[in-house]
């Protein structure tokens, strides 16, 4: 079919299926992206970043983002080397070889449209990934160790400075009802145990194992949480909550429209809702029980508001941990002994990259010292595609997309797909719509990664400013690597703080899942203490 007079269509040579997908327009995310599509948001201040001013424009040509007043991105005209091309035309194949032989030393399952908790496939096979569908294992696949009785009640019984004899907990009882939840910027993940104590992702209505953290309110009162509120989003923004972690961190938040008065507990106590409903689905049974992680940068008001949330819900909170804590929790549980370790939780997620160095001793975890700068997170580099997306636009039709409420929301959008396929393939492209004229961008990986030094080299001086306040003068007394958060998977990312810290990640546990996975296990802990206690 012709093209429209108002659309500008493009010739590419995608590098593969996915990529033939998003040349012709459609979602090659919709059923298989190994994380369901995270929610955007507004690209944070320029001062947030804290990288110095710009990106060295004699090596990327391309500069931070700068955000207006009202929360629009700006960007100049000046052309960038992040890999666009208007013309879409690539040479890959030596591209495409390059990339294998990255991901594999790195430990990527290359083939594309994997699912998180084990990639599909027999272990061994094409698809095979150091993520099992469920449990915390030791050691190769077909030696799974799965997190027992004993192995709650050693750690509790360390933390009393107790090595024999501790009282095991009746695990039974402390796992029914209870579930365990990571609401992130882009999505919350939900944990439970299933009926033979295992551990599982619960899954939502749309069969996700990850759920946009986005609340949508249309005109006929109905309320749209996760996918379909991500995907109604662009229409109107001013009818959907972007960001509820954001959210929470604003004393002034109201929603007013068409005669609802919700402020922002109320806001995600309809989020949580439909978690509990997608666990009650899962279970059979609605959760009684949860406990819950929240980053570094939450103070107390944040906290409160959570707990509130929380209670509007009728769940009993049995705590909440800190997520570098609970990102922790898997790797010290399955330690064979009580010897003390020492590990780097780096936690890259959509808002803010968050470090800390934790010592693990079999469960007994402490926090050594942490830190998270909101500029440094995925956020960022979503920015960096959505910004030349839009000058490349501008320069063909003489419109900025990113001055449109609604075409810079889903640019947005479409930027955190293209740097998820990024790290899938070696090149993609990118729809922009804005005022009846479309137009497809196409993008590298090698590209993003020259422009994203900056960011590279901000999170490697951020990990080490905490190794520092840590009292750690080496990377060579650090035992372990614990990477988290759905950023981490961002080959770039991953490369440079392996580099960094001279050792490669943990395995046992998707990125996207551990947080809570982590708090779902901390709370069987924090249950049993407050049960003993009462």
């Amino acid at each position: 079919m012709s093209p429209s007079p108002d659309e500008e269509t493009v010739p590419t040579e995608p590098a593969d299926e996915a990529a033939s997908q998003a040349a012709s327009g459609e979602d090659p995310f919709a059923d298989d992206d190994p994380v369901a599509s995270a929610l955007d948001q507004p690209v944070p201040p320029a001062e947030d970043y804290d990288l110095d001013g710009a990106v060295d424009e004699t090596a990327t040509g391309l500069k931070i983002p700068q955000v207006s007043a009202d929360g629009v991105v700006m960007h100049d005209d000046e052309p960038t080397d992040i890999g666009a091309e208007e013309t879409g035309v690539f040479d890959t194949a030596d591209m495409m070889n390059s990339a294998d032989e990255e991901f594999d030393a790195l430990g990527f399952d290359t083939s594309f449209g994997a699912a998180p908790g084990g990639f599909g496939g027999a272990p061994g096979g094409a698809m095979d990934d150091d993520t099992p569908p469920g449990g915390i294992y030791v050691g190769q696949a077909e030696d799974q160790v799965v997190l027992d009785a004993h192995a709650i009640g050693r750690a509790l019984a360390e933390a009393r400075g107790e090595e024999t004899n501790f009282e095991l907990p009746d695990m039974g009882t402390l796992q029914v009802g209870l579930i365990g939840i990571d609401i992130g910027a882009a999505k919350a993940v939900v944990a439970r145990f299933d009926a033979d104590g295992r551990h599982e992702i619960v899954p939502n209505q749309e069969d996700d194992l990850a759920t946009p953290a986005q609340v949508f309110f249309d005109e006929d009162g109905e309320r749209l949480v996760g996918r379909e509120a991500r995907q109604m989003a662009p229409s109107a923004p001013d009818r959907a909550i972007a960001n509820l972690k954001e959210m929470l961190s604003d004393p002034d938040f109201q929603y007013e429209k068409d005669g609802s008065e919700l402020d922002a507990e109320d806001v995600l106590a309809i989020f949580i809702e439909r978690l509990v409903r997608d666990a009650e689905e899962q279970a059979g049974a609605r959760p009684t029980h949860v406990a819950l992680a929240s980053p570094a940068w939450y103070g107390e008001e944040q906290l409160d508001r959570l707990k509130g949330a929380v209670a509007e819900t009728g769940l009993v909170l049995v705590g909440i941990t800190e997520e570098a804590l609970a990102a922790a929790v898997p790797y010290s549980l399955r330690l064979p002994d009580l010897q003390p370790r020492q590990a780097l939780v780096f936690d890259h997620g959509h808002a803010a990259l968050g470090v800390g160095i934790v010592r693990c001793a079999s469960g007994d975890i402490e926090v050594m010292a942490r830190a998270s700068r909101r500029g440094l997170g995925s956020a960022a580099w979503d920015a960096l595609i959505a910004n030349e997306a839009a000058r490349v636009f501008k320069k063909k039709f003489d419109i900025d997309p990113l001055e449109n409420a609604g075409s810079a929301l889903d640019l947005r959008q479409r930027a955190e797909d293209a740097k998820r396929a990024l790290s899938q393939r070696p090149s993609c492209t990118v729809t922009v719509s804005c005022e009846g004229k479309t137009l497809k961008v196409g993008f590298t990986r090698a590209g993003l990664e020259k422009a994203g030094k900056k960011l590279l080299e901000g999170a490697r001086e951020l990990a080490n400013e905490v190794r520092e306040q840590a009292g750690i003068s080496s990377w060579k007394d650090v035992d372990a690597l614990i990477l988290m958060g759905g950023g981490s998977r961002t080959p770039a990312v991953r490369r440079m703080i392996s580099d960094e810290v001279g050792r490669k990640p943990e395995r046992g546990i998707s990125p996207e899942e551990g947080v809570a996975v982590g708090a779902l296990y901390w709370g069987i802990g924090e249950r049993h203490r407050l049960s003993s206690n009462g």
